[in-house]
């Protein structure tokens, strides 16, 4: 089937999509309506939301439980939990995802459903799969697998069978992914199940794609399409039709390509789905940049850049801004080359510590469940020792005494001996979880500070607090769009890299707290996240070690013939609010005007100087060893005129420095 006529066809299936979603309301709003119906309804409504509007099917997958738990219908209640649980997850909250799945699984064990059962532990490992627990994620599928094949519950074993295959692909074995995709296709075909034999397909698609085996790929892509088409399903018709323009890409079929990523476009559009809709622009303009029209690439890679801040979607603008570096880099316009590729560093960095707060939900998580392990087991061995002992004692009242006390005698021997091996595997458990726990503290505290830390794990929550004298210290690489045209991506991150590296150890020695990197921006602050004597006295000691390594860096890369970056720092003292941003992927910040009266000393410096200002002087004008040199009053953007002062050591020591 062409193109053309298969947009066509999506046109009319629209119209019937849209009526049958009516329908679906008037029973839902029905009070004439059984209960069961009105439930019925409003489940089919909330899935269908759920995937393209996470808000939305959750605000209608509420109503269907409220509804269950009024009925007592156990059947609907289960579903109502899965739909919040699939929109917990789109929405990254899997803590809450978590909690839904486990309440599904308690309905389905009360209501005697080994299938639901089955199907829980299928999605819980798509849970633990997105928190990169892929351990976990393994050990769920294969209860499911086991509850499925003691069923003969065939459908049940395809998407497990599909799942297992996920988990293949995050370990990167794509031949074990190929193996059980292929199996759920097989076994969906065989059930003539129409939408699960799509996403098989889909997924083996993928896999083949990553393979090198287009042709292949784009055969199974075309058969889902084709799939999706019948059932309606706009969304994965959507992904149907990028995964197609990518793989025609990469055979060189560019009108085959771009008509493929046009009827994408056109469905994400139609949708309103932003999150797919930039990922289309992304693939769009990365194919414009590798057949050389890098105008039109600099223009689908920044509307699907403008989507993804819209929507604060950090991976698209990871991806989006990447691809627009280097469009306007191929155009010769290297501010906003620069500009974009500030940008793609900023997000890169904010994923990256995303991830970092993601593994620590992770490892307390498996923590948790560890220790939930030991105490069952524990349980267990104590309620089979009462048993056994109470069964000896029946016992031992129809045998004589002698018969008893050597039963008895060997019966403590058994007991004695598990419960030696009760109390070695007890021993093995609590040393593998404090192992995880030292893990997840030391990377919170690669997060946060110490103290923030330690509050978060106390209390569940770390109160934002204002500080009267803190003294935040900015620096700015000079000669960074310079040097990124002389060094390849590569050499420019490694560069950036070991400064960062370095400005990190001279925060630590100086006893003051990194805040975060922006591009080629570094910030860090004394005296946060408590008041700290001589705080500011350390953070301008720490700029001055931070510029004394930059410029002797500069001097042994010049000296090589080697570029090299030099640097501009500002410091200013004054009243902040620190707190943490965001109640899972958290980050530490600090707030207030003397913030930005820090970057404006920053700004307002001169290269290899440190610039501070008039009130973190007053602190520290009569401490020994510090030379200063007074500005006067310069102008600084935003502020007006500011009164500036250059700050060196009095007696400049040389430092070395290693790579």
């Amino acid at each position: 089937m062409s193109l053309r006529r298969a947009a066509l066809l999506f046109v009319l299936l629209a119209g019937t999509v849209q009526a049958q979603t009516d329908s679906l309301w008037r029973v839902w709003n029905s009070s004439t309506q059984p209960d069961s119906a009105r439930l019925q309804a409003i489940q089919t409504l909330a899935w269908r939301a759920v995937f393209e509007r996470p808000d939305s099917g959750m605000v209608l997958a509420r109503l269907q439980l409220e509804l269950a738990d009024r009925t007592g219908d156990d059947r609907a209640r289960y579903e109502a939990h899965t739909t919040l649980a699939v929109g917990s997850s789109m929405k990254s909250d899997f803590p809450a995802a978590l909690e839904h799945l486990e309440e599904c699984l308690s309905i389905a064990r009360h209501m005697g459903d080994r299938k639901r059962e089955a199907n829980t532990h299928s999605n819980l490992s798509n849970v633990y799969r997105s928190l990169g627990d892929l351990p976990t994620a393994l050990g769920q599928l294969q209860q499911s697998l086991k509850i499925d094949e003691a069923l003969g519950n065939q459908e049940g074993l395809a998407g497990t069978y599909n799942n297992i295959g996920n988990v293949h692909t995050e370990l990167r074995d794509l031949p074990q992914a190929l193996a059980n995709y292929e199996r759920s296709a097989e076994l969906y075909r065989d059930l003539d199940n129409t939408k699960g034999r799509a996403q098989a397909l889909m997924n083996l698609g993928v896999t083949h794609l990553d393979l090198g085996e287009r042709e292949r790929a784009m055969e199974e892509f075309t058969e889902s399409l084709s799939l999706y088409r019948t059932m309606g399903r706009k969304l994965e018709m959507g992904i149907a039709f990028n995964n197609l323009g990518r793989t025609y890409g990469e055979l060189g079929r560019d009108t085959e390509a771009f008509a493929a990523l046009d009827s994408a476009h056109t469905l994400f559009t139609r949708m309103d789905n932003g999150r797919q809709l930039a990922r289309n622009l992304y693939h769009r303009g990365s194919l414009l940049l590798e057949r050389g029209l890098a105008g039109k690439a600099r223009e689908a890679c920044a509307e699907g850049l403008r989507i993804a801040r819209e929507l604060g979607l950090d991976l698209q603008r990871k991806e989006c801004s990447e691809c627009l570096m280097k469009a306007y880099e191929a155009l010769g316009d290297l501010g906003n080359a620069f500009r974009a590729q500030k940008e793609f560093m900023e997000v890169r960095d904010s994923l990256d510590q995303r991830n970092n707060a993601r593994e620590v939900l992770r490892l307390d998580l498996q923590r948790q469940f560890q220790q939930q392990q030991i105490a069952d087991s524990l349980d267990a061995e104590r309620a089979r020792f009462a048993l056994e002992l109470a069964h000896r004692e029946e016992l031992g009242r129809e045998q004589q005494r002698r018969n008893l006390l050597l039963g008895g005698g060997i019966l403590m021997l058994v007991l004695a001996g598990g419960l030696w091996n009760r109390l070695r595997y007890t021993r093995r458990s609590r040393a593998a979880i404090a192992k995880e726990k030292q893990r997840s503290d030391d990377l919170l505290h690669n997060i946060l500070p110490e103290e923030v830390a330690t509050e978060l794990k106390e209390k569940g929550h770390a109160e934002a607090r204002h500080l009267d004298e803190v003294t935040v210290l900015f620096t700015d690489l000079k000669g960074f769009t310079q040097l990124s045209e002389q060094l390849s991506p590569a050499e420019l991150v490694a560069e950036l890299d070991t400064c960062f590296k370095a400005f990190d150890a001279i925060v630590d020695e100086h006893g003051i707290e990194k805040i975060k990197t922006i591009g080629d921006a570094y910030m860090a602050a004394g005296g946060v996240p408590e008041p700290r004597p001589g705080s500011a006295l350390a953070t301008v000691r720490a700029a001055l070690a931070m510029q004394a390594f930059m410029e002797e860096r500069h001097r042994s890369r010049s000296a090589q013939g080697l570029p090299a970056f030099r640097m501009r720092v500002g410091c200013h003292t004054g009243p902040v609010v620190a707190g943490i941003v965001g109640s899972r992927k958290f980050q530490y910040d600090i707030w207030g005007d003397t913030v930005n009266t820090a970057s404006r000393m920053e700004s307002s410096g001169e290269v290899g100087r440190v610039n501070i200002s008039a009130a973190t002087h007053a602190l520290l004008k009569d401490e020994p060893g510090l030379r200063f040199t007074a500005r006067g009053l310069v102008e600084a953007k935003g502020k007006g005129a500011v009164e500036m002062v250059f700050v060196d050591p009095a007696t400049p020591r040389p430092m070395v420095i290693s790579s």
